[in-house]
This record gives structure tokens, sequence and C-alpha cells, in this order.
């Protein structure tokens, strides 16, 4: 192997590295483990991960872009205080995203799409009748994702995949609150129904509206950092 193929394969490897470490700690922070405030000492998270802290610092600054860290040239870098904004204002963005999925979705669903996301709400009601909220979270990935597939927009699937985690987050939170479960799916439901009537209007409304709700509902039973 050449010295060329060798920087390319080191280039790719340290972005993978890096990439992994973003997703992780994003995780962490979105679920909480990492309290706003909580102080990401870089050689402890190095030692943790086994990694350099060159990829470590590279998944920080993407972190500190999104808003979910702040970094101190003397103090170091700290999980935002103010994370539930940041997260809030991606959802948002996410929303309309999703709404145009949908929208395209209505337009051009098959037939057996519309049976494999049908067979997705049939399972959504009977994990919603049983309280069952980790199945549920499952399942909603799996019907969102669904939707953005038979959007079939190569660039929306990717748009709304590179923010998914955030999603995953506010679900799950969510789901915390029994009186959500029968909420949420009931907005499914409604989402489903306009896609297979094949009204792109009102699949739009209806995503964004589920959404949209999601995030004020959680916005509202928010508890407020320690």
């Amino acid at each position: 192997m050449d010295s060329d193929q060798m920087a390319e394969e080191n280039a790719i490897q340290t972005k993978s590295i890096r990439d992994v470490v973003y997703e992780r700690l994003k995780d962490a922070i979105i679920s909480e483990q990492y309290k706003p405030g909580h102080h990401l000492k870089e050689r402890e998270l190095a030692k943790l991960y086994g990694i350099s802290t060159t990829p470590l610092k590279e998944a920080l600054r993407r972190l500190e872009q999104e808003g979910l860290v702040t970094t101190s040239a003397r103090r170091g870098t700290f999980v935002s205080s103010d994370i539930m904004n940041s997260v809030e204002e991606i959802n948002w963005a996410r929303s309309a995203l999703e709404g145009v999925a949908a929208r395209l979705a209505a337009l051009k669903i098959s037939d057996d799409e519309i049976s494999q996301l049908g067979a997705v709400v049939d399972q959504m009601k009977q994990f919603t009748e049983s309280k069952d909220a980790e199945k549920l979270l499952i399942l909603n990935a799996d019907f969102h994702k669904l939707i953005r597939t038979c959007a079939k927009n190569n660039y929306i699937f990717q748009q709304i995949e590179a923010i998914h985690s955030f999603d995953r987050s506010f679900r799950r939170k969510a789901l915390s609150h029994e009186e959500e479960l029968e909420r949420g799916f009931q907005e499914h439901v409604q989402i489903y129904r306009q896609i297979c009537a094949r009204n792109a209007d009102g699949a739009e409304h209806a995503m964004i509206s589920h959404i949209r709700r999601t995030i004020v509902f959680i916005k509202g039973n928010a508890q407020p950092a320690e």
C-alpha cells in the first residue's frame, strides 16, 4: 500500500471514529445522561472511548455548532444549559422536512407500501393498548422511516436521517407520559389515513401538526435544570 492509499485509509478511519463519538455524545446529552452544565472533560472522554483527543475535539466542535455544548478557552467544554431550546429548534425544522416527506409519500406511495404502513399501524395499536412504550418507540421510528422511504426523495431522506436522533429523544420523553400513548397513536392513524387517501395537503398538515404538538407537549412537561 503506497503513502497516498494509507493516508486515505487513515482519513476514512478517523472520520468514522469522529462520527461514532459524535453520535454517542449527542445521544448521551439529549437523553440527559450528561445533564445541562456537565463538564465534558476531554481526557476522561478520550479514555472512556479509547481514542485520541483529535477525533473527540472534532466531535465536540460539531456539538457546539448544534448548540448542545459550549466551550470556554480556560474552563473547557460543558453541556449547554439551554439544550431544550436547541433540540426544540431542530425538531421544528424536522417537522417541515417530515411534512414534505408525508406530502410526497401521499403522491408516490404504492399499494404494497400502503399495506406495509398499515401493518405498522396495526402493531402500534396493539402496543398502545398494552401500554408498551419501548415497543412503540421502535414502531414510531419504523412508521416515520417508511414514510420517508415512500417519499422517494433521497435528499429529504438524508436530511431527516441526519437529525433523527433528536426525534428519538423527544419521542422517548413523550412516551414516558401515559396519556401521550393514545394521543400519539391517533395522530399516526390520521397521518396514515391521509396518505392512504393520497391527500397530499392533508398528509403534510397531519404530520407537521403531530410533530409540533409533541414539541409543545414536551416543553410544557420539561423538568427545570437543577
